[in-house]
C-alpha cells in the first residue's frame, strides 16, 4: 500500500497525456458564409507579422477545409487540384502544443508529434510565434513512387504546382476570415522531416504561417 500514492500519480499523468494526445474533432466547415471571391481576391496578401492569439477550432476547419479538404466526398475530390489526381500533399498543420496531419476523411486533426516545433517551420523570427503553421509535404508513395532514388525533378515540379493551388486556397480563406498570412521556401526541409520522423517518401515543399494582425 505504500506504493500508493506513487501509482495514484502515475496513473494521472498517464491520463494526462492519453488526454493531450486526442485528434482535434473539428466543426463542419462554414461553406456557406465568407467573403466574395472577388473581395477576397482583392484582400489577398502578404504579412511578416502576426499576435500570438489563437485561432477558433471553427477557423482551423474553415483553413483546413479550403485548402485540402473534400468537396465532393463521395468521389474523394478536393477543394484544390492535383496531377493525374494522385493527391500526394498532405498538409501538416503546426501548433502551440503539437504538430498535426490533417485527416480530410474524418475532417480532423490527428496528432502527429506533441510539443511546440513552430521552430522547425522556418528560419524567420515570426514563424515561431505566429499560433498557425501549414506546412505541405508531398508523399510521394501516393504519387507511386516506391523508392527514394525513383524521385525525379518532374515529381517534384509537379508537387511545388499542386501545393501552389492549395497555397493559394489558404490565402483566400485567410482573406475571408481577417487573418494575415504568407507562404513561405525558406524552411530547413531536412529538419521538419528528421523532428518528424517523415519516410524518405515524404518531401517538404512550402510553409504557410497563419495568424491574426500583430
Amino acid at each position: 500500500m505504500k506504493n500508493l500514492p506513487f501509482l495514484i500519480i502515475l496513473s494521472f499523468l498517464s491520463l494526462s497525456t492519453l488526454l493531450r494526445a486526442q485528434p482535434i474533432e473539428l466543426p463542419e466547415p462554414d461553406k456557406s458564409g465568407g467573403m466574395p471571391l472577388m473581395q477576397a481576391l482583392s484582400e489577398r496578401s502578404s504579412s511578416r507579422e502576426f499576435s500570438s492569439k489563437e485561432l477558433t477550432n471553427q477557423q482551423l476547419s474553415n483553413l483546413c477545409w479550403a485548402a485540402w479538404g473534400y468537396n465532393r466526398k463521395d468521389s474523394k475530390k478536393r477543394t484544390a487540384p492535383s496531377s493525374m489526381n494522385k493527391q500526394e500533399m498532405e498538409l501538416y498543420v503546426v501548433l502551440k502544443d503539437g504538430v498535426y496531419l490533417y485527416n480530410a476523411e474524418n475532417h480532423r486533426l490527428d496528432l502527429i508529434k506533441e510539443g511546440d516545433l513552430r521552430s522547425y517551420c522556418g528560419n524567420q523570427d515570426f514563424v515561431a510565434k505566429a499560433p498557425v503553421n501549414f506546412v505541405y509535404v508531398a508523399n510521394m508513395k501516393k504519387a507511386d513512387v516506391k523508392e527514394p532514388e525513383e524521385i525525379t525533378p518532374e515529381h517534384i515540379a509537379t508537387s511545388h504546382a499542386n501545393t501552389g493551388f492549395i497555397a493559394q486556397n489558404t490565402y483566400l480563406a485567410c482573406a475571408s476570415e481577417g487573418l494575415e498570412c504568407v507562404v513561405r521556401a525558406w524552411i530547413d526541409k531536412e529538419a521538419f522531416e528528421k523532428v518528424l520522423n517523415l519516410s524518405p517518401l515524404h518531401k517538404v515543399i512550402l510553409a504557410h504561417t497563419i495568424g491574426y494582425a500583430k
